[in-house]
């Protein structure tokens, strides 16, 4: 990794992080901001016009070693990030490319007038700052959990596989996913989340409040491709509703319920 070129960046974004991450939600949250280890979630403004998050961008994370994941609608990205000097700006390059997603992001942060935190995005440069591809507000939240829903390690269960797999195959990608699920709650739960989610992730069990339900088959497209084909992504359904059927939700919040729920879960296809 280019040491100089990650110091570049944050040296130049070191007053937003400084208003944002000393906003953060919990008082464990309130230390010095630490831009290796940030989580920049969007922050609707009821008041503006939201049409310029086309893409439902939830949040974006950035790694000290130059890696970075953004969740947004039906998108889960992955690549490495490198701030270029010469043209003053954050270059994204993402790991998989497809033809509806560009090749590269350049993202420039700024302050608006009411001193919060925007990204802009953009998909070709040299870029025109009055028209982007995506423009957010943002704050950025210190992570202060051992839980990481975001790193690669933790979405293997979506990599489709070349070949039928065996019935304890299916029982072990099932389970990755919920372990997933296990940390996106329990870091929601030490960083005061209160409302994590967003739909950059399969969800075969759907949580509303107090209440949980399996999702319909019109729901299920995204979970379907994680798996060799739709009938292997049925079998890993129904080892999740199975389990649900005998679970017995506690908590006092609906994050403590789902964290309860999933580990319910995990115990009972084990």
């Amino acid at each position: 990794m280019n040491t100089k070129t990650v110091k570049g960046y944050f040296l130049w974004s070191i007053p937003f992080l400084f208003l944002a991450c000393n906003s953060g939600p919990k008082p464990e949250a309130f230390l010095a901001p630490d831009p290796n280890n940030c989580e920049w979630y969007v922050k609707p403004d009821k008041e503006k016009d939201e049409s310029l998050n086309k893409i439902g961008v939830y949040t974006l994370r950035f790694y000290p070693e130059g890696k970075y994941t953004l969740c947004a609608d039906l998108l889960f990205e992955q690549g490495s990030w490198a701030f270029d000097n010469e043209k003053k700006l954050t270059v994204l390059k993402p790991v998989v490319t497809q033809d509806d997603i560009p090749k590269e992001r350049y993202l420039i942060d700024q302050s608006d007038a009411g001193n919060k935190t925007q990204f802009s995005f953009y998909s070709s440069f040299p870029v025109d700052k009055a028209n982007p591809d995506e423009r957010i507000n943002v704050e950025a939240v210190t992570n202060v959990s051992k839980d990481d829903p975001f790193a690669a390690a933790m979405h293997k269960w979506r990599a489709k596989p070349t070949s039928e797999e065996t019935t304890a195959q299916l029982k072990e990608r099932t389970k990755a996913y919920l372990q997933f699920l296990l940390a996106l709650y329990r870091h929601a739960k030490d960083n005061d989340i209160e409302n994590p989610g967003g739909t950059w992730y399969p969800q075969p069990i759907k949580f509303f409040g107090n209440k949980v339900r399996m999702a319909y088959a019109d729901e299920l497209a995204d979970w379907n491709k994680c798996f060799y084909n739709e009938a292997q992504a049925v079998e890993g359904y129904k080892l999740i509703s199975g389990g649900l059927m005998r679970v017995k939700i506690t908590g006092e919040n609906d994050v403590e319920r789902n964290i309860n729920c999933v580990e319910q879960l995990l115990t009972a296809i084990n």
